[in-house]
């Protein structure tokens, strides 16, 4: 039942990033303005029924294992699917801007795919880890990722619109892009958001470790080491706009730039390095 509605939901996601992908590539060709919007709304609206298969799939997945779903990098990467499109979803809610779609949930899907395909769901969770610490901690972690990804949408989308400016190319994509200053406010807005989410994050995740499971806490780890780093880069393009005011296309680069340090901090480490943080 339950790997059954796993693979609806992995359906419904492939749905919503083919629609989203081909909102954006139909652009306002004349043959295709009429239904573009159409394809629009049946891709926002796959993105909704995804999530809310995916969040029944995550707290089935929550009962039968008895704990948060946590165990394996496949149990984490789904969940980490559920915090792109709920960070997309309020980015919609609050600008209407359903172009970012095109841009983030076809990583969403592919992050869903990873976990379909080499799902084991079959590790133990130690018990000092089953507890709500656990949950705060990771939910704090990849909602930043997700709002980084979201900064990696709005600063590809920025790029994109700049190019077409330069180029002078034809309006095949006006009216779907937002503007370059929209773009290159909501992507710093979204690294603001990640900063503060990853700080928190981190911030819970020692206090859990030294305080709470009795542990102290070891900074000399390959995870937090390379989140520290990517905490930085983002803290540091933070700092580099408010002093230096890069705007633009160095932000964008910069979004871009850190988007590639977050896959480093999640995937990298867990195949290729050795961690307390490490899923096995």
């Amino acid at each position: 039942m339950i790997n059954f509605l796993f693979l609806v939901t992995l359906l419904i996601y492939l749905a919503a990033g083919i629609f989203h992908t081909l909102s954006l590539a139909i652009g306002n060709r004349t043959e295709a303005s009429v239904i573009r919007p159409t394809i629009e709304r049946i891709a926002f609206w796959c993105t909704i029924i995804g999530f809310a298969f995916l969040t029944v799939f995550i707290a089935l997945w929550w009962l039968r294992q008895g704990h948060f779903p946590m165990t394996h990098w496949t149990d984490s990467i789904a969940f980490f699917s559920w915090t792109i499109t709920l960070i997309y979803l309020i980015i919609v809610r609050l600008t209407q801007l359903r172009t970012l779609g095109s841009f983030v949930m076809p990583v969403a899907f592919i992050a869903i795919l990873i976990s379909y395909s080499f799902a084991t769901h079959t590790a133990a969770l130690p018990e000092p880890l089953q507890n709500y610490w656990l949950l705060a901690h990771t939910s704090l972690i990849f909602l930043a990722y997700a709002a980084f990804i979201a900064a990696f949408g709005f600063g590809l989308m920025y790029l994109i619109a700049e190019r077409k400016i330069r180029k002078k190319a034809d309006a095949l994509l006006d009216n779907l892009l937002p503007s370059l200053g929209i773009s290159d406010e909501l992507g710093y807005r979204c690294t603001i958001l990640g900063v503060i989410l990853l700080t928190m994050g981190v911030i819970v995740g020692s206090l859990w470790t030294q305080y709470i499971r009795d542990v102290p806490w070891r900074w000399i780890d390959a995870k937090v080491i390379s989140t520290l780093v990517t905490w930085f880069i983002y803290v540091a393009q933070i700092g580099i706009r408010q002093f230096w005011g890069w705007h633009g296309r160095r932000a964008a680069y910069a979004a871009i730039l850190g988007f590639v340090a977050v896959l480093c901090t999640y995937v990298g480490v867990d195949l290729f390095l050795d961690s307390m943080h490490t899923y096995r």
